[in-house]
């Protein structure tokens, strides 16, 4: 049997962000980046990201406009505007890391809430070091 490596790049994660199991999946597709972060062991919402110029042509590409769109899951209140920062700073992260990235970001994201702002920034801090970490742009 021919050697032959799987056609998409994966790369995943596992670790304790403030007392819960989170898993971080990552994909690259030849279209698209497909990152699933979770607490609960599925997606519950779904968002794709698109960068607004090329991070290449911007004065900086860690701060580059980006447009998020859920597709599906829960798209009002206090989780969701979370989690669409989630996908606008994994995006910039992204530009900022590979300024000729271009493909857009499908984000499946599913974590527990947090009502404390301080452990809220640090789940957020830990979550974005934790999908940099498994690059595949």
């Amino acid at each position: 049997m021919d050697d032959v490596r799987f056609p998409l790049n994966n790369k995943q994660a596992a670790c304790n962000v403030h007392g819960h199991h989170t898993e971080i999946l990552v994909t690259g597709f030849a279209d698209k980046i497909f990152i699933v972060v979770t607490q609960y062991g599925r997606i519950g919402s779904l968002i794709k990201t698109t960068v607004d110029i090329a991070p290449h042509l911007a004065s900086n590409p860690g701060a580059v406009p980006t447009t998020s769109q859920f597709l599906f899951g829960e798209s009002t209140g206090s989780q969701s505007d979370l989690y669409m920062l989630y996908a606008s700073s994994i995006s910039q992260t992204i530009a900022a890391m590979n300024p000729h990235e271009q493909r857009p970001v499908i984000l499946g994201i599913a974590l527990k809430p947090v009502e404390d702002m301080a452990q809220q920034r640090q789940v957020f801090d830990q979550v974005i070091d934790k999908v940099m970490a498994c690059p595949v742009w």
